[in-house]
């Protein structure tokens, strides 16, 4: 019984996942998710729910080498982009990532054909977009809380969902549009902290849902 203990935790353990080898899909596990910054062991499986992973200096050998997310509603915990240079880019394909912690990306790199950031969890959560031009973003924290760390400019919409409390810290925000949706259960409200931030809304409305 103790051996199958230690197994269990060992497989739903938080492991850091750093991206090598330049090129590739995000699925490809066996040649590019190592078990350290530029190392040459690597995991076994993609990262899951409660992976950080990280793309840094020794993640990319070349210009314009592409990092390809090529399956939709993948999971991740952190995702850290930082010090990476020669123009990467991050290919969404305009599909959505789970994310169970926060993300940081590098004013550096690209994104491409952008997708959906989807923030979920009870845990509290951060964005900084390093002024990318971002997708949509989901934010359902279930009475959490998330923290916009910079100005955003998103072509799509932002959803602010089930007890979410969003706070902008006075950063400014470009977007499509941008709804609020109570909790399913109706204990939790919805809370949108604007600060003294701009709000430019250019495609979309702000809609607050009962």
């Amino acid at each position: 019984y103790l051996f199958f203990l230690l197994f269990t935790i060992n497989i739903f353990s938080q492991q850091d996942y750093y991206w090598v080898g330049g090129n590739g899909n995000w699925s490809n596990y066996s040649s590019h998710w190592a078990t350290s910054s530029g190392g040459n062991i690597f995991h076994t499986t993609s990262p899951g729910s409660n992976d950080n992973v990280i793309f840094d200096n020794n993640s990319f050998d070349n210009e314009n080498q592409t990092v390809t997310l090529d399956a939709d509603n993948d999971s991740v915990g952190d995702i850290t982009w930082f010090g990476v240079s020669n123009n990467t880019k991050f290919n969404m394909g305009s599909r959505a990532l789970i994310i169970y912690g926060s993300v940081k990306f590098d004013p550096l790199m690209t994104i491409q054909s952008p997708g959906t950031l989807k923030f979920t969890s009870s845990s509290s959560a951060t964005l900084i977009s390093a002024g990318l031009p971002i997708g949509s973003i989901q934010v359902e924290k279930t009475g959490g809380t998330f923290d916009q760390l910079d100005n955003y400019n998103f072509s799509g919409s932002m959803q602010i969902k089930d007890g979410t409390t969003y706070n902008t810290n006075d950063y400014d925000l470009q977007i499509g549009g941008i709804y609020l949706y109570p909790s399913e259960s109706g204990v939790v409200s919805t809370t949108f902290h604007s600060g003294s931030s701009d709000i430019n809304l250019t495609g979309g409305s702000f809609e607050i849902s009962d």
